[in-house]
This record gives C-alpha cells, sequence and structure tokens, in this order.
C-alpha cells in the first residue's frame, strides 16, 4: 500500500455579520479515509465544491489538515516539515487543471523542468545531467526536446499539460495526482493525453490518485473510483 488516508478533516472557521462576530465552521472535509494500493488508479468523483481539491492539497501537505494522518510507504507524513517535507515531495507529485496558470510564464521549459530536480538532492549534480534528464522527460511525453528552449505561452493547452506532467516525472515520482488534468481539453486532446498517461504509468511504475467530475474519463482509466459529496466518501 502506498498511500493511506484516515480520518482526515479540513475545517475553516468562517465569520460573519456586522462586526465579524459570528463564527460558523465550514467542513470542507470531514473524516476521510482511504487506501490506494501501488501501480493502481483511485479516481475522485463529486460535484464542484464537495473537497476533492481540498483532499489532494491535503495529501502532497500544501494544505495543513485539521485532523487526521496520511500515510505514505508506511510512514506518517503529516507534520513532516523542512527537508524530511521536501524528501516526500520528491516521490509525490500534482499535475492542476490549469496548465498555464502552473507553468511559470518567463521559464523556458528547460529551466521549468530543471528547477524541480533541485529537490532531488545529489542525484542530478551537473548540469549536463540534468539536461539529459530535461530531454528524457520531453521524450517520455511525445514533445520534442528542441521544444526545451521555448516559453509556455508558445505552446497549445494539451501540449502545456504534457510540459506539466514532464516536470512531475522528473523527481522519479511513485504518487501523482491529476487534479482535474484533462477537463480543460477537448475530446479529442483529452483521449491523446490518458492515453499518455497510461503508458507513463507502465513505464514509471507510477500511482494515480485522478481527481474529476467527468465519469466518462474516469471508465477509462481507474481501478477504484471513491465518490465524494459534501466532503464525505461516500461511495467506494
Amino acid at each position: 500500500m502506498i498511500l493511506s488516508v484516515k480520518n482526515l478533516s479540513k475545517h475553516y472557521i468562517v465569520k460573519y455579520g456586522a462586526l465579524k462576530r459570528s463564527k460558523r465552521i465550514i467542513q470542507a472535509v470531514d473524516d476521510v479515509s482511504l487506501t490506494i494500493e501501488k501501480g493502481d488508479t483511485l479516481c475522485l468523483v463529486g460535484e464542484s465544491g464537495c473537497g476533492k481539491t481540498t483532499l489532494a492539497r491535503m495529501i502532497i501537505r500544501l494544505i495543513k489538515p485539521t485532523a487526521g494522518e496520511i500515510m505514505f510507504n508506511g510512514e506518517n507524513v503529516t507534520h513532516l516539515k523542512n527537508k524530511h517535507l521536501e524528501n516526500f515531495r520528491r516521490h509525490v507529485q500534482i499535475v492542476f487543471q490549469d496548465p498555464y496558470s502552473s507553468l511559470d510564464p518567463r521559464f523556458t521549459i528547460r529551466r521549468t523542468i530543471k528547477e524541480g530536480m533541485a529537490l532531488a538532492t545529489g542525484k542530478y549534480r551537473s548540469d549536463q545531467a540534468k539536461e539529459l534528464r530535461a530531454q528524457e522527460m520531453m521524450r517520455a511525453v511525445g514533445l520534442d526536446q528542441n521544444m526545451l528552449i521555448r516559453y509556455p505561452h508558445e505552446f497549445s493547452g494539451g501540449e502545456r499539460q504534457r510540459i506539466a506532467l514532464a516536470r512531475a516525472l522528473s523527481l522519479n515520482t511513485k504518487l501523482l495526482i491529476l487534479d482535474e488534468a484533462v477537463s480543460s481539453l477537448d475530446v479529442i486532446i483529452q483521449q491523446e493525453l490518458l492515453d499518455l498517461l497510461r503508458d507513463v504509468q507502465k513505464q514509471f511504475e507510477l500511482t494515480y490518485l485522478f481527481i474529476s467530475h467527468n465519469l466518462k474519463v474516469v471508465k477509462q482509466i481507474s481501478n477504484k473510483i471513491a465518490v465524494m459529496y459534501q466532503g464525505n466518501i461516500v461511495e467506494l
């Protein structure tokens, strides 16, 4: 088992009223438990606002949980800090819905992919090693290595999402979270990206947490499906 989430919750306190004296608790995610086996694809489905993205961001530790624990490869990563958290994030990466906003428009694709390699302390010591890895990742996602000199605005939405995938894979990722990663693409490009995801999953022995509201997409890629509603897993 690569990931185990136990009783994970995220509650927000919202103040309201003329003087902001009244409070109420918003339960974005409430007592969620799930597991993902190595090599599987667990699809998390549910309507907008049900807590899917909040759950994903807690798993990768972009958001601090209110309660519960996150186990990755048998290690409790709920409260990791500093170098320990950096090491965890080498193995767990996320690809967001909007590929343009997740790529720095001032960086070439070469710099975008190489920047992530800073987390792989000691693995890519020289610029040549980083360059070879960047070229390898571009080929893996079906893009020409000559595109490394270009900037994000020079690519289509589907190509930008491939670049985001290449960046995530550059660190020998074990668990990849895909947060509505194909929802902003047209049907043909969606299918191409789904085919690519299946290919790289086999090639790099990846485990996916795939978040979507499109059941047709989910049917093509999932091993298991967790249905989320109002912050809870209601069906698995």
